[in-house]
């Protein structure tokens, strides 16, 4: 294939390259990142607006066009960032990175950029070069903080890439789509962008990443990725409920949750639900988000999960509501997580019903709060509440492993938070509430068990009878 290794650049201004996209006209696109789905939620569905391959895709390549136009005709320093400026913002609202050539023209062109130092020595990495950390550079503009790369890129399916700084992999912050790729860093993992995103396998869900959404309280910020399954995609438009998912990047790239979820609504369709997965901004502060007063250890964080929950219920809600066709109610969302995110969870059902009408907590740590060891004047804060508080209206989904025979206490080898989580099924019971719960002997605490079981979360998630999924 051909490639352009760089941008041609001019002495007096940013020339388009001399092979560019003549006697075409792109049309622009049918939505804005705003709204993807089309126009507001009164505007009703439009048989267009659920079609992968036309909603979902990169910006397109006129955008860098009129912004070469624009620097042609800019006479200062300042006109030329402002041009850029909006250049970056169009971008945004159109589909986010890479630029793509229309799908009619007879070359595939797609435009990678980078604003800022990150852009300085940094290049394309992809299938498109064998992943090459060198052979695709992105060049600077002229005077300014914008480098570009253009390449041929076949529109054959899918195209992974990230961007190479020192030696160093990293995902597109400018790309709206992405895949995990398939590397366990028994950490925090990393994500693949896309270019020609619905070109993506139409019986599989697909990823948009929100990078850096701000928390107001916590003055933080963080990553978000939602999972959209096959049917939101298909020519109903569908509604779908929602759930939202704590640790979100390693739910998603130490075992992926997405290809749990692709298994389960293959075969179940009718389950089908937008999964939000939400991430830390570092895993430094988990246990402080994830937990609430009191921590009587006082070599602990302070707790920040009321803080944490204002954010999921003021700032990102609302961002999900009005970028996706969800629907809205208690009965229709969820929150879910594993360990600490199990708690948390637990705690937002009990805190919030009037916005979570279901919880799954999957091994969860609900021995919470205790002195630093475990077990020893704890109290089981979430087991205490469940059977004292008023009954509000919530539906419960529990797993969690234990030892291949019976149930150890909490912090011995191989119990899996088993004696708090049964200890708080029962307390759910005696007060009457819907429960879902599985016990699996010999799992670990680990996400490859976590995963494994995610299936029966999900089927619990849309069907209140737990017998439906086997429960």
């Amino acid at each position: 294939m051909r490639r352009l290794s760089a941008v041609v650049l001019c002495a007096a201004l940013w020339a388009a390259c001399e092979d560019s996209e003549k006697g075409v006209t792109p049309t622009d696109p049918p939505f804005t990142q705003t709204f993807p789905d089309a126009g507001t939620p009164d505007a009703g569905p439009k048989e267009w607006a659920c079609q992968r391959d036309t909603v979902v895709h990169g910006a397109p390549i006129s955008l860098l066009s009129q912004l070469q136009l624009e620097m042609s005709r800019a006479t200062t320093g300042e006109a030329r960032i402002a041009a850029i400026d909006r250049f970056v913002t169009a971008v945004g609202e159109q589909g986010g990175a890479p630029l793509v050539s229309d799908a009619t023209t007879i070359r595939p062109r797609v435009a990678f950029f980078v604003r800022g130092d990150a852009g300085r020595d940094t290049y394309v990495a992809g299938a498109f070069n064998e992943w090459s950390a060198t052979a695709t550079p992105l060049v600077q503009v002229r005077d300014t903080d914008l480098y570009v790369a253009e390449v041929d890129i076949p529109r054959t399916g899918p195209q992974p890439y990230k961007l190479v700084k020192a030696g160093n992999y990293f995902q597109d912050p400018a790309a709206h789509h992405v895949v995990w790729d398939a590397i366990n860093r028994n950490g925090v993992g990393q994500f693949n962008s896309l270019v020609y995103p619905g070109l993506q396998d139409t019986a599989k869900g697909r990823l948009t990443a929100w990078y850096g959404v701000h928390a107001t309280v916590l003055n933080d910020a963080r990553d978000v990725f939602v999972y959209t399954p096959p049917v939101y995609d298909g020519p109903d438009c569908p509604e779908l409920p929602v759930m939202y998912f704590h640790d979100g990047n390693e739910s998603l790239t130490r075992e992926s949750f997405a290809e749990a979820a692709d298994g389960w609504y293959a075969a179940h369709p009718g389950d089908s639900a937008v999964l939000v997965f939400v991430a830390l901004p570092t895993q430094d502060v988990r246990l402080a988000q994830y937990t609430f007063k009191p921590a009587r250890d006082p070599s602990w964080p302070t707790p920040l999960g009321d803080e944490y929950l204002a954010f999921i219920k003021d700032d990102l809600m609302p961002r999900v509501e009005a970028a996706f066709r969800v629907k809205k109610g208690p009965q229709d969302t969820g929150i879910a997580g594993a360990s600490l995110g199990g708690l948390i969870s637990v705690y937002a059902g009990f805190q919030m019903p009037e916005r979570f009408g279901f919880v799954g907590c999957q091994s969860g740590s609900l021995f919470w709060p205790h002195d630093g060891e475990i077990d020893r004047n704890d109290g089981n804060a979430m087991v205490v509440r469940a059977g004292q508080d008023p009954v509000v209206p919530l539906r419960f989904y529990v797993d969690h492993g234990s030892p291949t025979t019976g149930c150890t206490r909490d912090g011995e080898q191989g119990g899996d938070d088993c004696q708090s989580s049964l200890q708080f099924v029962t307390a759910l019971k005696g007060k009457g509430y819907t429960v879902a719960h599985w016990n699996e002997p010999g799992a670990a605490h680990d996400w490859f068990f976590w995963k494994k079981r995610l299936p029966k979360l999900l089927c619990s998630f849309r069907n209140a009878d737990p017998k439906t999924c086997g429960l």
